[in-house]
């Protein structure tokens, strides 16, 4: 009876072989859901424990889990809770050499800032100082206008006697002509001696009243800080 029952070699084969792919499909699955879990508890163990350190405009050091977007352009790191770098961010030269001409900028806005403030106690000062400025620009121009019009009057004088020997059908001597020549070329010297004259006066205006500007705005700024 026990010898009808015993399973024949080829279904024992079967079996066997039907086990052993089973076992080894569960043990691929297995291994695999291990790996998933273990990629997202690091991720998250890393993302969680990132710290990020990166220096403003100023050169002061901070660290942070974010960092303020107008400084990702910035040199920066990526440390662990260990205090291990594990990642150093450098700047692109592009944005490098930007980044410098705005610091650049920065700082001399800063040290004018400072002067501006140094050197005046209120806006009525600036206007002061703009009219002692421009008050020798002024003498100069007035001087520029009075000895033009001196060669204008000369010029007509001359050019109004060569008219007349024309109309007497006679040859301008050629004295008369030189002089006229002379007293145009004079003249051309001055009007462009005064239209210089007036730009650097208007240029000096314009600069203190950005100053003033300025110098109100930096006001403001403090008092509202004051408060």
């Amino acid at each position: 009876m026990q010898k009808l029952l015993r399973p024949l070699p080829s279904q024992q084969a079967h079996v066997t072989t039907q086990s052993i792919r089973q076992f080894v499909m569960y043990s691929m699955f297995t291994l695999g859901l291990g790996l998933l879990l273990c990629t997202a508890q690091y991720a998250k163990a890393e993302g969680g424990g990132k710290i990020l350190k990166w220096k403003d405009e100023n050169g002061t050091t901070h660290y942070g889990d974010n960092m303020p977007s107008q400084y990702t352009n910035r040199e920066n790191s990526l440390i662990n809770r260990q205090g291990i770098t594990v990642k150093h961010n450098m700047p692109v030269k592009d944005n490098a050499d930007e980044l410098n001409k705005i610091e650049q900028a920065k700082s001399e806005q800063s040290k004018k800032d400072k002067a501006l403030l140094g050197a005046f106690t209120n806006v009525n000062e600036i206007d002061l100082a703009l009219e002692r400025n421009i008050q020798l620009d002024k003498i100069a121009l007035e001087n520029l206008k009075q000895e033009r019009a001196t060669h204008q009057k000369n010029f007509d004088s001359k050019k109004s006697m060569a008219t007349t020997f024309e109309q007497k059908k006679k040859a301008v001597p050629k004295d008369l002509k030189a002089d006229i020549a002379d007293e145009q070329a004079q003249i051309s010297r001055l009007d462009k001696s005064i239209a210089d004259k007036n730009t650097a006066i208007n240029d000096t205006r314009k600069r203190f009243e950005e100053d003033k500007k300025r110098y109100t705005q930096l006001k403001s700024e403090s008092g509202k800080q004051a408060q």
